[in-house]
């Protein structure tokens, strides 16, 4: 195309994420390098302004910091979080990962389709970063690539997670019970709660439930200060251990893990309570290491009790299945790899082919103008439109043949192939 085809060269944008995570780190070393929500804005600013990448993208976990470039360097970013963090250079080296280009776009989207979590499928990865990408968006991080990117990947993510079973099946202890719960009651809003402890298992458990609408809820606890900080996150009404037998046959579910040497809810206790209940069915999850349910209370008609060893069970089936649901995901994120890549490499290359086009259409019309002068002075119409014919192909098949000769003197064959394909059509 002349001296202006030298200006227009098919640029592509380079894409960067790199990070450390709980698989490269361990906790002391994540706790280093996390960002809390009220620094992080500030300290995105800083990497923009002190790295000079174009766009930017800090993730910030429990799990993993990472942080995503266009047109950025990973040894500047590296080096500017040692210096941000005050840390020794070079200290966490090993703990590192990068990821350039295709690699990189590969490693997002897996990441927010929850196959690259600690708990495989987890969905709050996709939250967290949605959330990253919105406040990078407010603070001026992301501009005309990362708003194409992060779309694409938000709208994979839901397609992988929609088109496959990685989400379903529940993994953990406390959602596990949670969806037991809900095979039990058509309407778990509907039903009372009873909690027998107030540690970390049942805090999960009581926000699952609270998650799912459930609003009433009893919290007996041999402390009362934690059975009344859980209380008043899920608006639950605290009582003592003792009066266990006096709300039991107004519960619907019984959650119990607490450190008791001995069992806190006898069959004794329940067989009362059944009797005020009157057939109605009671849902029980024993997730304390002793038991805190009699085991004998699994005799007893309308009991559901679902034991530890019930939960990890179907746990480790439920991880089964993920995996199994992981497969199909893999190559579901392969194929959209490709076609971002695919459709960011015609992208890149529309400035070279306009220009093409608008020479092309200049060549055309002076080959016109003159031919039409041609006329004018009385050449004949057959030897203006030979001429014309013979000065416009000459001029459109130029660049393409000088740059098909360099590529067969240089030994370039996919670059030929491709350019006698073009004239071969």
């Amino acid at each position: 195309m002349g001296e202006s085809g030298g200006e227009s060269r098919v640029t592509i944008m380079k894409l960067l994420a790199c990070g450390i995570n709980h698989e490269t780190a361990d906790l002391t070393v994540l706790e280093k390098l996390s960002f809390t929500k009220d620094y992080l804005a500030s300290s995105l600013r800083a990497l923009l302004q002190d790295t000079r990448t174009e766009e930017a993208v800090i993730l910030s976990t429990c799990h993993r910091t990472e942080f995503y470039c266009i047109n950025g360097d990973a040894k500047s970013t590296i080096n500017w979080l040692y210096h941000y963090k005050k840390l020794p250079e070079e200290s966490l080296k090993s703990h590192w990962y990068v990821y350039q280009q295709e690699q990189a776009l590969r490693h997002l989207l897996r990441l927010a389709s929850g196959l690259d979590s600690k708990i495989l499928g987890e969905p709050q990865i996709f939250g967290q970063i949605k959330k990253a990408y919105t406040l990078a968006h407010s603070l001026g991080g992301v501009g005309s690539h990362f708003n194409r990117l992060f779309q694409y990947i938000f709208s994979v993510s839901k397609q992988v997670r929609g088109a496959t079973d990685i989400t379903v099946h529940p993994v953990s202890l406390a959602f596990a019970a949670v969806t037991c719960a809900k095979q039990i009651f058509a309407h778990l809003p509907d039903t009372k709660v009873l909690l027998v402890g107030a540690g970390e298992t049942i805090s999960l458990v009581a926000k699952h439930l609270f998650s799912q609408g459930v609003r009433h809820f009893w919290i007996a606890n041999r402390t009362p200060q934690s059975a009344e900080k859980l209380g008043k996150t899920i608006a639950g009404q605290t009582i003592c251990l003792n009066a266990i037998p006096y709300f039991l046959h107004q519960a619907d579910i019984l959650m119990a893990a607490t450190a008791s040497d001995f069992p806190l809810i006898k069959k004794s206790m329940l067989e009362q309570a059944l009797k005020k209940r009157k057939r109605r069915p009671l849902f029980m999850v024993d997730l304390g290491m002793p038991r805190d349910i009699e085991s004998s209370a699994n005799e007893l008609e309308d009991v559901y009790l679902y034991t530890l060893d019930d939960l990890h069970r179907l746990i480790e089936k439920n991880q089964l299945c993920r995996k199994a649901a992981a497969l199909k995901a893999e190559s579901m994120i392969e194929e959209k790899v490709q076609h971002y890549l695919e459709k960011m490499k015609i992208k890149a290359a529309a400035p070279i082919l306009c220009a093409y086009r608008q020479q092309a259409e200049q060549f055309r019309d002076a080959e016109v103008k003159k031919a039409l002068a041609l006329l004018r002075k009385g050449h004949t119409q057959e030897e203006v439109i030979q001429q014309l014919a013979y000065r416009l192909t000459n001029k459109l098949t130029h660049t393409p043949s000088v740059a098909l000769n360099e590529a067969i003197k240089l030994n370039k064959k996919e670059e030929w192939t491709t350019l006698w394909n073009v004239f071969d059509e």
